[in-house]
């Protein structure tokens, strides 16, 4: 059986919180380079991802931009050398929660469930229960563990995406625009000293 990887929750980059008197002191030439570029490189990768997918969702009218893109685009932007953010991670991540969610609404008979309102249904929840439990199992064995995928799951098993053919490949260009679009700026990260 895979193993899990170790936790992304400590930077793969330390980088310092960003003052004013710290971006005065980087204009004067007191701090380091390096340690600037960490304190705003991850924010402005973050907050570029989502401008970046979104729009071209906008332009294309199609729901690129979801709450499941969120949680990767922070990851890929504070973490970007870690295995849960490479774009195999990503793609297979989000694509086996899709997979997981529709395979769960299917089997526990939830589809024809209302969708999340203030109280959610308990077919809507078990299917949840079941689609995670198949997602923390097919995703090491895939070798492409990326945890923001489990937000796409619960989005779909939860009723905010209708089993469509269409909704999976929205989705996925969606996540699709953010890892490439990663990767493109983790090659133009300026190296470190």
């Amino acid at each position: 059986m895979a193993s899990y990887p170790t936790p992304a929750g400590v930077r793969s980059t330390p980088g310092p919180s960003l003052s004013l008197d710290r971006l005065i002191a980087i204009f004067r030439g007191g701090v380091a380079t390096s340690r600037a570029i960490d304190s705003i490189w991850a924010p402005a990768v973050a907050a570029m991802l989502i401008v970046v997918c979104g729009s071209l969702g906008f332009w294309m009218k199609q729901p690129w931009l979801f709450a499941g893109i969120g949680p990767t685009a922070f990851l890929l932007a504070s973490n970007p050398g870690h295995e849960t953010a490479r774009f195999r991670a990503v793609f297979l991540g989000h694509l086996t929660a899709i997979a997981c969610g529709y395979l769960a609404i299917l089997i526990l008979g939830a589809g024809d469930a209302p969708a999340l309102l203030s109280k959610p249904p308990l077919a809507r929840v078990w299917a949840s229960a079941f689609g995670l439990a198949m997602l923390a199992f097919v995703q090491p064995q895939l070798k492409a563990w990326h945890p923001p995928a489990a937000a796409t799951l619960l989005l779909v098993t939860m009723g905010a995406y209708r089993m469509t053919n269409k909704t999976p490949l929205a989705l996925m260009c969606g996540v699709l625009v953010v890892a490439v679009v990663a990767e493109a700026l983790a090659r133009l990260r300026p190296a470190k000293r």
